[in-house]
C-alpha cells in the first residue's frame, strides 16, 4: 500500500470521527468507512466494562453470529496483553482478526480474509485509535471534541502530516503548527490568509493550487497536487497537498514527498541509464557479429578457392588474403581483450627510455599503406624544444598513436594526416608532451564528443555501418592514456576534421636499443623433444608443422592424464601445454607433472602455456602451477621460435 493512499484511507476515516456526539451512529459511520477503504468483511466496537467487552457497533449486524467470527473469539488473547501491545493479529484458515486497543474505552475489531493489513499501516492506524477512543469518551461523557481536533490529532500523531482548513465565507485559513513549519512560516507570524500560501508556492505552482481549491469547493473533485514550497534557505520541497470540502469549507492535510520524488527520479535516471547502455550494448553485439564475420568470412572463402586453385601463384594470393583477414580479426579480439584488461584493472603499464621521434617514424611507417590507399599524404611535425628520448611505455604509446591515426584515415577522404609532437608547459614547473593526430576528415558533431570515449559508442549506428570498427578504440586508447598518467583531448569541428591530443608527462631519459646483447648474440635454437599435449586435431597439426619445421621432434599427447604418464616416462626437453581439455586440464596436469619432478629428483622441463585463454588470471594460474611461459592462440611461428630460442640462451622462465 503506498504512503499516499494509506494517507487517504487514514484521512477518510478520520473525518467520520467525532462527526457525531452520539455514540453508536458515529462509530457505526467509522466502521462502514472501515469496512469500504480496507475491503473488511466485517468489524466492531467494544467498550471495556470490567473484564467483559460490550459491542457498541458491529457490522454487518450478523458478524458475530457467525462460524468464523466464534471460532476466532476463541483465540482472542487477554484484553490487557492487546492494551500492552496497542495491536495483535489472530488468524484462522485464512481470516485474520486485527485487535485495536481503544485506550481506556474497549476495542476495535477487523475482519480480513485473505492477506492481513500490512504492519506499517496498522502502526499508523494505532494513532487513530486513540483518536477514535477519545471520540467515544467524549460521547459518552458528553464533552464536545471538534471535527478539527480529531484531524489535528490525527495528522500529528499517526501519520506526520500537516493538517490545514479554509473558510472561503471568512477568508480564513487555518494551518496547524506541522503546516506551518512545512512552509517555513513561524505558527505564531502565520497570517492565516490564502495569500500566505500563495506567496510560499513557486510560482508556476500558484494557479494549480487555486483552480484546485476552485474544483474542490465546486465539488467536481478533491484537491490532491503536488506543490513547489519555497524554504527561507532558498531551497524548494514537494508537498502533497490533499483535501476536500466538508460543510461550505475546505479542510485536508500536506505531507513532504521530496524524499520520495528525489527517489524515484534517480531511479528513472537509473533506468534510463540501465536501457542506454543495453542498448548499445545490444549495439555492440549486432556490430562485433558483423566486424568478426567479415574477416571470417574471407578466411574460409579464400581457404575454399586454395583448395580449388589451379596456380602457384593463385594460390599465395589466397593465402595472402586468408592471412590477412585472420589478422584484421586477431585485431578484433585483441580490442575485446584489452577493454576487458583495462575495466579490471589488470593492464600494467612500465617506464623504460625510448626514441620518441622513432616511434613516430615507426607509427607513420606502420600506417603508410592504409593512408596510400587512399592517397592521403600522412606527415610528421617535431617541435625542436621536445627531446627525442623520453622515459615511458613506448608499447602503449605506439598501441594509442596507431589507433588514433587508423582512425583519422579512416575519416579522412580528401586532404591529410598530420602527426604533431610537442613540449607544453600548461602548468608552470609541469612539462608534458604532446602528440596530436591531424586530420581533414568528416568531423565530429559537439554533442557526439563527450561519448566518443565511452565503450561502445562511436557516433551513431550509421558510422558504424559505413566505417566499420568495433567502437572500443578510443576507450582503450583513452584508458591507456589515464594508466601513463595522461589524457586524450578532443577539438573537432563538422566538415573540417578533428584534432586527438594525447598528453603525456613528459620524463626526459637517455635512449638506449631496446634489443639485448643477448638478444642480439643468441644463437640457433638447438633440436628438441617436445610434448605437445592439445585435444584438438587441426590445432595438433598446426603446432606438429611448426616445430617439425624448426627441427623439431614431437610427440603428441590428447589430454593432461596422457600427459603425465608420458612425463613420467622421461625423455622430454619441452612441453607445449594446452589449458582445456578433456579428462584433465593442463593447469592441474603441470601440478601433478612438478610434483612428480620433485619426489623423483628430476630437473623441472620447461613447461609453456599454450592456450586460448588470453585473459591475465589465465596467465596466473598457469604461472602459479608451475609453468614457464604462456603462448595464446593463435600461435604465430616467429613468437614460438623465439621463445624457444630463447631456452639456449638460458632465458626460459
Amino acid at each position: 500500500m503506498s504512503l499516499a493512499l494509506e494517507t487517504e484511507i487514514l484521512f477518510r476515516i478520520s473525518l467520520a470521527i467525532g462527526d457525531s456526539m452520539q455514540l453508536e451512529p458515529m462509530t457505526r459511520r467509522v466502521l462502514s468507512e472501515t469496512l469500504r477503504l480496507l475491503n473488511a468483511g466485517g468489524a466492531a466496537v467494544y467498550s471495556c466494562s470490567g473484564d467483559a467487552l460490550v459491542p457498541v457497533c458491529v457490522l454487518p449486524r450478523p458478524f458475530e453470529r457467525s462460524a468464523r467470527f466464534l471460532a476466532l473469539r476463541a483465540c482472542w488473547p487477554a484484553r490487557r496483553d492487546i492494551a500492552a501491545k496497542g495491536r495483535m493479529e489472530v488468524t484462522l484458515d485464512g481470516v485474520t482478526h486485527h485487535l485495536i486497543d481503544l485506550p481506556g474505552f474497549g476495542l476495535m475489531v477487523i475482519e480480513r480474509i485473505g492477506p492481513p493489513l500490512e504492519a506499517s499501516f496498522l502502526d499508523s492506524f494505532l494513532a487513530l485509535a486513540r483518536k477514535l477512543a477519545n471520540a467515544c469518551r467524549a460521547c459518552i461523557n458528553e464533552q464536545e471534541v471538534t471535527e478539527q481536533k480529531q484531524r489535528l490529532e490525527l495528522a500529528t500523531s499517526a501519520a506526520s502530516l500537516g493538517v490545514w482548513s479554509w473558510n472561503p465565507a471568512t477568508a480564513v485559513l487555518e494551518w496547524d503548527e506541522l503546516m506551518c513549519s512545512m512552509h517555513g512560516i513561524e505558527q505564531q507570524a502565520f497570517a492565516r490568509r490564502l495569500e500566505t500560501w500563495f506567496d510560499r508556492l513557486v510560482p508556476v505552482d500558484v494557479e494549480r493550487l487555486r483552480a484546485g481549491l476552485d474544483a474542490a469547493l465546486a465539488g467536481t473533485r478533491s484537491l490532491d497536487e503536488d506543490l513547489g514550497v519555497r524554504q527561507p534557505d532558498g531551497g524548494v520541497r514537494v508537498m502533497r497537498v490533499l483535501g476536500r470540502a466538508t460543510d461550505h469549507r475546505l479542510a485536508g492535510v500536506a505531507l513532504d514527498v521530496t524524499t520520495r520524488r528525489e527517489t524515484n527520479d534517480a531511479l528513472r535516471r537509473a533506468r534510463d541509464a540501465a536501457e542506454s547502455a543495453s542498448r548499445a550494448k545490444s549495439e555492440f553485439l549486432a556490430n562485433m557479429s558483423h566486424e568478426i564475420r567479415t574477416p571470417m568470412n574471407g578466411v574460409i572463402g579464400m581457404l575454399d578457392l586454395a583448395g580449388d586453385s589451379g596456380s602457384e601463384s593463385e594460390l599465395r594470393e589466397c593465402v595472402a588474403v586468408a592471412r590477412s583477414s585472420a589478422e584484421s580479426l586477431l585485431a578484433i579480439i585483441n580490442d575485446i581483450l584489452d577493454f576487458s584488461k583495462i575495466e579490471a584493472g589488470k593492464v600494467e603499464v612500465e617506464v623504460v627510455p625510448y626514441d620518441l621521434g622513432d616511434l613516430l617514424a615507426e607509427v607513420v611507417r606502420t600506417m603508410s599503406a592504409q593512408a596510400g590507399r587512399k592517397s592521403l599524404p600522412l606527415r610528421i611535425e617535431y617541435e625542436p624544444d621536445l627531446p627525442r628520448q623520453v622515459c615511458g611505455d613506448p608499447v602503449r604509446v605506439r598501441q594509442v598513436l596507431l589507433n588514433l591515426v587508423s582512425n583519422a584515415i579512416k575519416f579522412t577522404h580528401c586532404g591529410s594526416v598530420t602527426l604533431r609532437a610537442e613540449r607544453r608547459v600548461d602548468v608552470p614547473g609541469q612539462e608534458s608532451m604532446s602528440v596530436s593526430v591531424i586530420d581533414t576528415g568528416i568531423g565530429i558533431a559537439p554533442d557526439k564528443q563527450s561519448h566518443v570515449f565511452e565503450a561502445f559508442a562511436q557516433q551513431d549506428s550509421s558510422t558504424t555501418r559505413s566505417y566499420g570498427g568495433t567502437g572500443l578504440g578510443l576507450s582503450i586508447s583513452g584508458g591507456l592514456a589515464e594508466l601513463m598518467g595522461g589524457r586524450i583531448v578532443l577539438t573537432s569541428t563538422p566538415g573540417e576534421g578533428s584534432v586527438f591530443r594525447l598528453e603525456l608527462p613528459l620524463v626526459r631519459g637517455a635512449c638506449h636499443d631496446r634489443a639485448s646483447p643477448q638478444a642480439a648474440m643468441q644463437p640457433p635454437s638447438a633440436a628438441y623433444n617436445v610434448l605437445l599435449v592439445e585435444d584438438h586435431p587441426v590445432n595438433q597439426r598446426v603446432a606438429e608443422a611448426m616445430l617439425t619445421r624448426s627441427g623439431h621432434r614431437v610427440s603428441i599427447a590428447e589430454n593432461g592424464l596422457k600427459a603425465v604418464e608420458r612425463m613420467a616416462e622421461g625423455g622430454f626437453d619441452l612441453v607445449l601445454m594446452d589449458m582445456q581439455m578433456p579428462v584433465m586440464g593442463g593447469v592441474e596436469a603441470t601440478r601433478l607433472i612438478r610434483e612428480m619432478e620433485r619426489e623423483l629428483g628430476r630437473p623441472a622441463v620447461p613447461i609453456f602455456a599454450m592456450t586460448a585463454n588470453a585473459l591475465e588470471d589465465d596467465r596466473h594460474a598457469c604461472m602459479t602451477a608451475g609453468m614457464n611461459d604462456f603462448l595464446t592462440k593463435p600461435l604465430l611461428a616467429r613468437v614460438l621460435d623465439e621463445k624457444i630460442a630463447a631456452l639456449t640462451g638460458g632465458a626460459s622462465r
